[in-house]
């Protein structure tokens, strides 16, 4: 082959393969974008009791009202809450990415409580939304070891806001891995999400 027509193909494949990197290095840029927002709640227990269908504190019976009771004087009062997490991935991105591990804290007020770890994939195909339930749990006596019971109720009570709306004052601390051609890729720092904004009807916040 002419060294001359060697030179130019080899110089077309090498743009040909730059362009082609350019435009990937592009769409993993473009998953930074991936929006995560905190939608609802769907489910509520403190000591083992369903809060979902309690609105006001005089709807629990002594039976109930003393399980709490007993539960704190052992200062281990459990609150077990399904947090729906909702990911869009914006239509411009024109990839689907894949979410295999986000880490986690749940914030209240301000200050961080538990933390964990999500590790299962979660396709988030553009231009469409995926709910993402995370299941938390947590001692309330560890974080409002200075209210009494029925305050403490009055706070998982928050969270069995109406329509399974978020409380006000409840963020997660989030940490993403997305998966892409070139392996997975860690968020720098942090994302901190709250619930959507037009939740005008949140309860009690914390």
């Amino acid at each position: 082959m002419n060294p001359h027509r060697r030179l130019s193909l080899i110089i077309a494949m090498a743009a040909a393969l730059f362009l082609g990197a350019c435009a990937t290095l592009q769409q993993v840029s473009e998953l930074s974008k991936v929006k995560f927002t905190l939608d609802r709640v769907s489910a509520v227990r403190v000591a083992g009791i369903d809060l979902m269908n309690i609105e006001a504190l005089d709807q629990l019976n002594m039976f109930q009202v003393g399980r709490v009771t007993l539960a704190m004087s052992r200062e281990n009062l459990p609150l077990d809450i399904t947090l729906h997490m909702k990911t869009e991935n914006p239509l411009v991105n024109q990839v689907a990415a894949t979410l295999i591990r986000m880490e986690w804290t749940l914030m209240l007020d301000g200050r961080e409580t538990v933390s964990g770890t999500l590790e299962e994939d979660v396709t988030l195909p553009a231009g469409e939304a995926r709910d993402i339930p995370l299941k938390l749990s947590l001692n309330m006596f560890e974080f409002f070891n200075e209210k009494n019971a029925m305050d403490m109720l009055d706070l998982a009570l928050a969270f069995a806001g109406e329509n399974g709306a978020v409380p006000k004052g409840v963020a997660l601390k989030i940490r993403p891995t997305i998966d892409t051609i070139f392996g997975p890729i860690t968020y720098g720092t942090p994302i901190l999400i709250e619930p959507r904004r037009e939740e005008e009807n949140q309860r009690q916040a914390f």
